[in-house]
């Protein structure tokens, strides 16, 4: 979720200067994407101790345990 958020706000942040936003070319794309995606079982692991952090910060929460 991290990641996920500072990407967000890096975008808005470049859309609010106005000017057009230049995106790399497919081919750049297609050979950082296999670098930089986690695998699948490495994602799950990050999502669902992600979801068990609100219950250690907060005990009374419920609701946001993984299925």
């Amino acid at each position: 979720m991290y990641y996920l958020e500072k990407a967000c706000d890096i975008q808005i942040a470049a859309q609010a200067v106005g000017a057009a936003l230049v995106a790399p070319p497919h081919e750049v794309c297609e050979h950082i994407a296999p670098k930089t995606i986690c695998t699948r079982m490495l994602c799950s692991n990050r999502w669902t101790a992600m979801l068990r952090l609100p219950g250690r910060i907060a005990p009374g929460l419920t609701g946001l345990r993984p299925s």
